[in-house]
């Protein structure tokens, strides 16, 4: 009974470790997506948060820059790190950026996730005040971080908060579309790609290459099946974030669909090229993971990827994950058409295009 159940777990770990790609997913993957984002954020002493500062005739940068030295000196003070550190951190003391901006460029870098609130002159020319959605919890932290280092509290250094109610400057605003582009994204690599490996798994290509039928149409017919999923799921979501939190689109809906059908583009020819030639179960749960794990955590769903290093951003800012959330975002709360949206979802099109091709090109259908 014990030889039996030894020879079991023996035949567990053999069949485990008989596929190198499998032990790359499940080691090497994890370790690398450790060190990228160990490297990128644990470089700067964690995630950097930017506070804007409204310039106007009451508060002229000049009033702005010496608030700002002094707000950077109580938080380095508060943080003996990054005092440590030199003068060079003086910039994102205790983790936090300034930027002096006007009240539109304020607004406009609120929605899109540049900064997590903003600071303008108080009433009567007393303190300042802090505007920022109440329900974000970053913006709460940070409010809390700049005042406890500035005195202690509102009511000791006569600064107020502004709770912003504008559509577009809350956080659901910035996570709707964010989490309908992962919807898009997550749909599609499951929908087509995995199902497209079980098919292989299953022995069925086999038998739908040998019929008269022309292989691309086959590959079509399920990116057609599943765009017209993927609208019913994006409406659904749609709809429950309108009727519960408020949530509209202040852009071109035309613009939106185009956005939405270059988004199922982009991923469907990814899908192809991933589910291309593997027939085992585990090497493609891996695969599938390995595309869509990192743009999850990369492209700014959940938070703002402007808060990573500035050197990795531009690297981040080319995930078609990220292309995506951000067009959806920018005709959501900026009012954007296909003027501003057009390239992105130009070059979403032709990813699905390269991917595709390349994908059939090595297709197993054996």
């Amino acid at each position: 009974m014990n030889r039996a159940f030894r020879n079991l777990v023996a035949l567990q770990f053999k069949e485990f470790f008989r596929e190198p790609e499998i032990i790359f997913w499940a080691f090497v993957l994890p370790i690398v997506l450790a060190w990228l984002l160990g490297v990128a954020i644990g470089s700067s002493n964690g995630l950097t948060r930017t506070v804007g500062a409204v310039e106007s005739d009451e508060a002229p940068r000049e009033y702005w820059e010496e608030w700002i030295a002094n707000a950077q000196a109580a938080l380095a003070a508060a943080a003996p790190d990054t005092a440590a550190a030199g003068e060079g951190a003086r910039d994102d003391a205790g983790g936090i950026s300034f930027r002096v901006l006007s009240r539109d460029e304020a607004i406009l870098a609120l929605k899109k996730g540049k900064i997590s609130l903003f600071v303008e002159r108080g009433p009567a020319g007393e303190g300042v005040r802090y505007s920022f959605d109440p329900r974000n919890g970053e913006a709460r932290m940070t409010h809390l971080l700049v005042e406890s280092a500035l005195g202690g509290g509102g009511a000791a250094t006569g600064n107020t908060v502004a709770a912003l109610e504008v559509q577009g400057t809350r956080y659901i605003d910035y996570l709707v579309p964010g989490l309908l582009a992962m919807d898009i994204m997550s749909s599609v690599l499951w929908g087509i790609g995995w199902v497209l490996i079980e098919i292989r798994i299953k022995k069925l290509l086999r038998r739908m290459a040998a019929t008269p039928m022309h292989k691309s149409m086959f590959l079509f017919s399920h990116f057609t099946a599943r765009l017209i999923v993927n609208a019913i799921e994006f409406l659904a979501l749609f709809l429950f974030a309108r009727w519960y939190f408020g949530v509209r689109v202040q852009g071109s809906v035309p613009a939106l669909v185009a956005v939405f059908i270059a988004g199922s583009v982009a991923f469907t020819g990814i899908a192809i090229f991933v589910s291309s030639r593997t027939a085992n179960p585990r090497v493609g749960n891996g695969l599938i993971n390995a595309v869509t794990f990192p743009m999850m955590l990369l492209s700014g769903i959940f938070f703002s990827y402007n808060q990573f290093p500035e050197w990795s951003i531009k690297f981040v800012k080319v995930l078609p994950l990220t292309m995506l959330a951000d067009a959806m975002r920018s005709i959501f709360n900026e009012g954007a058409g296909f003027a501003e949206v057009g390239v992105p979802a130009l070059i979403l099109v032709a990813v699905g295009c390269v991917f595709f091709a390349a994908g059939m090109k090595m297709y197993k259908w054996y």
